[in-house]
């Protein structure tokens, strides 16, 4: 089986951090979702954006212009949200998950150890993710451990580093094999170390009240993982890029100009 890649621009965000003097807004980072067509003619989306009334930070924005909604981009391809039955996550980052309640047939891909890594998560961390956009749909998750085949021509890996379960999509296509690797480079642990608790504190009781877990988040989890078992061996970023397959990330601009891999 191979596929079609087609990069679904979901518009722009910029997050602000206020007036702590350590690290600077974060402007106009673009997003993409991923929508995978088989040599079957059959639709598997990769990630499903964000929910620009839903970003964290002190006075964050949101750019998308009524063509990039998710619904829309599917359209000119001649898809709706109901004909997607598989959807694949990188990770359950916000910005990665805004668009999950739109699908109402979908099942979702997800690493165990993702939601091992939401178990754990400390209260400050908690920002960082929507239980609203996920929780709802734990009954229709997919879990894997580690590396797995989700379809012929499709495979995930499991890397880590970015969230706890981060993986990577290899996509076999007519030109040779791809990586979708989300946010797989990027590492947060610095930034949440160099921020003070008492900023955390701050922010917490302000302005970003609403971004932190409500009560019976962390007991749905525990609930909800009892019954599954969780194993599977990482695999490094290093050897993510040793891979055949060229790498693809969810907020390269360049994707504005590349309306479908392979171009042929």
């Amino acid at each position: 089986m191979t596929y079609t890649i087609y990069p679904l621009y979901n518009g722009a965000f910029t997050v602000r951090f206020g007036d702590q003097q350590i690290f600077s807004d974060i402007e106009k980072i673009p997003s993409f979702c991923f929508l995978l067509i088989g040599s079957d003619d059959k639709p598997i989306l990769v990630d499903t954006g964000f929910d620009h009334n839903w970003i964290p930070g002190i006075r964050s924005s949101a750019e998308r212009r009524p063509e990039y909604e998710l619904e829309t981009a599917l359209a000119r391809h001649g898809f709706s949200p109901d004909d997607i039955d598989l959807i694949i996550q990188t990770h359950l980052h916000w910005d990665h998950t805004g668009g999950m309640n739109l699908f109402s047939r979908a099942r979702f891909v997800i690493q165990s150890r993702e939601l091992l890594y939401l178990q754990q998560l400390p209260w400050a961390e908690e920002c960082s993710f929507c239980p609203a956009h996920w929780l709802p749909f734990l009954n229709r998750f997919i879990l894997v451990n580690g590396s797995a085949v989700i379809r012929p021509g499709l495979r995930v890996y499991l890397t880590g580093n970015h969230t706890g379960g981060h993986q990577v999509v290899e996509v076999t296509t007519s030109d040779g094999s791809y990586i979708l690797g989300g946010d797989a480079p990027f590492n947060y642990d610095y930034m949440w170390k160099q921020i003070p608790q008492q900023y955390w504190e701050k922010y917490r009781q302000g302005p970003g009240q609403d971004k932190f877990w409500p009560a019976g988040v962390r007991s749905q989890l525990d609930a909800f993982l009892v019954n599954h078992t969780i194993t599977g061996a990482h695999t490094q970023l290093y050897n993510v890029k040793q891979m055949p397959g060229r790498l693809i990330l969810s907020h390269d601009y360049r994707l504005l100009n590349t309306p479908r891999i392979p171009a042929n």
